[in-house]
């Protein structure tokens, strides 16, 4: 009983890593439908033909478990096109964010397509290839007693944020901006995504959640809060990979696609906007001055 129980439980544990592995096995995102794109081979694969994808579904609308269990939105739809136009099928993997860099470099995938800011302190760990544009939101509850013109208006005020994410860095940039100049700096709390700070946002446990411009809207659709700033901070967001040979294939297909027009289609139910000018990668040894 014992045993089985065990068995049980490490079966359970797997579910996360292996469940949400979607390989394509439809005629329209199989090789033999894919653009016929002369010398376009992706090299440096885990798994020959199979395009490995890894992301965390916490930050919906861009990639989150849908009420049926299907990976979905923007990003799992860009990471798919993307794979059909290398000629590979997709596979994704479902995982926290804390393990994306790690399993990359471990080679247990091929992509993090997850949104991640890109940094040159990261891009000297892996390949990175930023493609998007992403702003900070503040968000309060629809009754927060002051409207936030400025986040100077945060001053004293407690604020959630998705742990480890580039909007606690710049809310402890701000916390630091405003006890330099005298006043009350902010109350900062962490959560492991920005789901839960959003419930803690209307459960009035906090007073705002800084997030991504995107799920600032969503959350505001939902109702219950409001979303007060937006367009801070503007960074560019990127795929991250361990090859670099690869990355510069990626980083083709996202042109084209940009090109055609079919990733601004992507992008705009989403309020979201592709990275100005032409895509390439940044990596280690062949850091860009670009970003």
């Amino acid at each position: 009983m014992k045993a089985a129980r065990s068995a049980r439980a490490r079966a359970w544990m797997a579910v996360p890593l292996l469940a949400a592995i979607a390989p394509c096995r439809a005629a329209p995102c199989c090789a033999a439908s894919c653009p016929a794109v002369p010398g376009l081979i992706a090299p440096g694969l885990i798994a020959p033909g199979r395009l490995t994808m890894a992301t965390n579904p916490t930050l919906p609308p861009l990639q989150y478990m849908s009420v049926d269990g299907k990976l979905s939105g923007m990003r799992i739809v860009l990471g798919r096109e993307i794979a059909r136009r290398l000629c590979l099928e997709p596979a994704f993997l479902s995982t926290s964010f804390a393990q994306l860099t790690l399993g990359l470099l471990e080679r247990r995938w091929d992509v993090i397509d997850t949104g991640m800011f890109y940094t040159r302190q990261r891009a000297t760990l892996m390949e990175m290839v930023p493609y998007e544009i992403q702003a900070i939101s503040v968000s309060v509850a629809d009754d927060a007693p002051i409207a936030v013109r400025g986040v100077g208006d945060l001053a004293g005020r407690s604020v959630g944020v998705e742990m480890g994410g580039i909007e606690e860095r710049h809310a402890r940039d701000i916390d630091r901006t405003l006890r330099a100049a005298g006043k009350p700096g902010l109350d900062i709390k962490t959560f492991q995504n920005v789901g839960i700070a959003f419930a803690a946002l209307r459960a009035h446990q906090v007073f705002a959640v800084f997030s991504i411009d995107a799920v600032a809207r969503r959350g505001a659709a939902q109702g219950g809060v409001r979303q007060d700033l937006r367009g801070l901070y503007p960074t560019p967001v990127a795929l991250a990979l361990r090859d670099a040979a690869l990355a510069d294939r990626v980083a083709a297909v996202l042109n084209a696609m940009k090109d055609d027009g079919t990733l601004a289609r992507i992008m705009a139910p989403y309020g979201v906007s592709p990275l100005p000018g032409r895509i390439e990668a940044s990596g280690p040894g062949r850091l860009s001055d670009r970003y």
